[in-house]
């Protein structure tokens, strides 16, 4: 017996045509809100990254610093992106 073998024909993809939206850009610039908090996270990690490379002392205080800005951060940035 002989092996049946198929052929398949290939087709474009439809292309999607951009459609005018309500939501308007009015700014390339993003929210202040979400500067301040992605700026929290970093100055958090920041934090951290300096008692790493030994530039900061490595104190309760200072670690718990860094702690509560990256996690003040994070939990504004939740709250501004309406995930809360």
């Amino acid at each position: 017996m002989a092996t049946l073998t198929k052929t398949y024909k290939s087709q474009l993809a439809p292309l999607s045509v951009p459609r005018k939206t309500s939501i308007s850009f009015r700014s390339p610039l993003p929210r202040r809100c979400m500067v301040i908090s992605v700026g929290l996270i970093l100055a958090g990690m920041g934090v951290v990254g300096l008692m790493v490379l030994e530039l900061l002392p490595v104190t309760f205080l200072v670690a718990f610093a860094g702690f509560a800005l990256t996690a003040a951060g994070g939990i504004c940035t939740l709250i501004f992106c309406g995930e809360i």
